[in-house]
């Protein structure tokens, strides 16, 4: 048993480098990944005795969002969606009860874990790199921006590069102290920025201008000279780079924006976007007691959807690319107001703790959630259930190695 407890947390933190390591990459392995570590970060618990109850409002304000999700299913007509549904949100349920076991061996080695999210970032900018060279015939540029690129949605990627980005920030700020260290983390930053400005993602560079605002603010009440470098350093690239490269995807949404101001409506994603959301709107009145249930959102909608003749929205099959609307319509009140709650508790915890990355992160997926429904696919209730609640759960006001 003895040895047992002692290797018990070697092979966890293990796991959890090599889990957060292929996020970004492939999401093929990530399920397996994820049982092993609960199982063996549960037995850990058992063994060591390392359960602990913290963060409460968190932890049930989560599992309650994931009830009202799985409640929904009794009400909704289209069943095997509705299944479906809460098959995609299971993180939503299993991070919060395997991060009640709180190795301390594990947060001793957080930094570790972040660390080896950020390579795998930098791998997954390769690999896309390498598929947009392979595929470029010397004319066509376009394998090197947007969908094109990206190895997921260009919004999901982004909201991971941002990610990675708070986590060099971290680093730099904790860790090193040498210049030629910096230098290396100023360089990995840039190159996360340059690839955010290539994907093109509106979410994303939005997101990274905002953050970084909020980054300098939070530098220069707390006098935190280094901080406030960086800061203006990411602000200022990423506004170059969208001179520089002259955003299309941007300029798209801004002509778009000027387009609804005065006539109430217009074509691309984001004309439609702001027609779905207009929809939407309409319909919640009617069901905003509990919503129409994870299983009716897209048969309702579609319906009028087809009588405002939003066909590229059905033709796609699109959900309501905003996370809160599509809560609000599918879970009602309810749904909604946990999802707020969720959010406030989280930015509440990380600015009493003064921990930076936990309140940027928390920043992160509130205005990725904007535009997109996140939890809507793997790709981001995966990355938000499992950060929020690591965070969270292992937090330190210290990271030692």
């Amino acid at each position: 048993m003895s040895k047992l407890a002692q290797y018990l947390p070697k092979i966890n933190l293990s796991i959890l480098m090599v889990l957060v390591f292929v996020m970004p990459i492939h999401l093929r392995f990530i399920p397996v990944l994820i049982t092993l570590f609960g199982i063996l970060n549960i037995m850990d618990g058992f063994v060591n005795k390392t359960f602990s109850f913290s963060h409460k409002k968190i932890i049930l304000t989560g599992l309650l969002f994931f009830f009202i999700h799985l409640a929904s299913v009794l009400y909704s007509n289209n069943k095997s969606i509705a299944w479906f549904d809460i098959e995609v949100k299971l993180s939503l349920l299993i991070f919060p009860i395997i991060f009640l076991f709180k190795s301390p061996f594990i947060i001793e080695r957080k930094k570790w874990v972040l660390i080896s999210f950020v390579l795998g970032t930098i791998v997954s900018s390769i690999i896309m790199l390498l598929f947009a060279y392979y595929r470029f015939d010397g004319v066509n540029s376009q394998v090197f921006y947007y969908a094109k690129l990206s190895l997921f949605h260009p919004s999901y990627m982004a909201m991971y590069f941002i990610f990675s980005i708070l986590i060099i920030i971290r680093i730099m700020d904790k860790d090193l102290t040498k210049l030629n260290h910096r230098l290396i983390g100023y360089s990995i930053i840039l190159f996360l920025l340059i690839l955010i400005s290539l994907l093109q993602s509106k979410a994303g560079i939005l997101s990274v201008i905002a953050i970084s605002f909020y980054y300098m603010i939070f530098a220069f009440i707390r006098s935190k000279a280094l901080m406030l470098r960086i800061s203006f350093f990411v602000l200022a690239v990423s506004v170059s780079l969208i001179f520089v490269q002259k955003n299309n995807r941007l300029q798209s949404m801004a002509n778009a924006v000027e387009k609804i101001s005065d006539e109430g409506r217009t074509s691309g994603s984001t004309g439609i976007r702001f027609s779905m959301w207009k929809v939407t709107i309409q319909e919640i009145p009617k069901y905003w007691m509990f919503g129409v249930g994870s299983g009716d959102i897209k048969e309702v909608l579609f319906e009028r959807y087809e009588e405002e003749g939003l066909t590229e929205a059905i033709e796609g099959n699109y959900n309501v690319h905003n996370q809160y609307l599509e809560t609000f319509f599918g879970q009602g009140i309810i749904g909604i107001s946990l999802l707020l709650l969720l959010l406030f508790f989280g930015i509440q915890e990380a600015l009493k703790k003064k921990e930076l990355i936990l309140s940027g992160f928390v920043i992160l997926i509130t205005l990725s959630m904007g535009p997109e429904s996140m939890l809507n696919s793997q790709m981001g209730v995966v990355f938000i259930a499992f950060f929020y609640y690591f965070l969270f759960s292992f937090n330190t006001k210290q990271i030692t190695s």
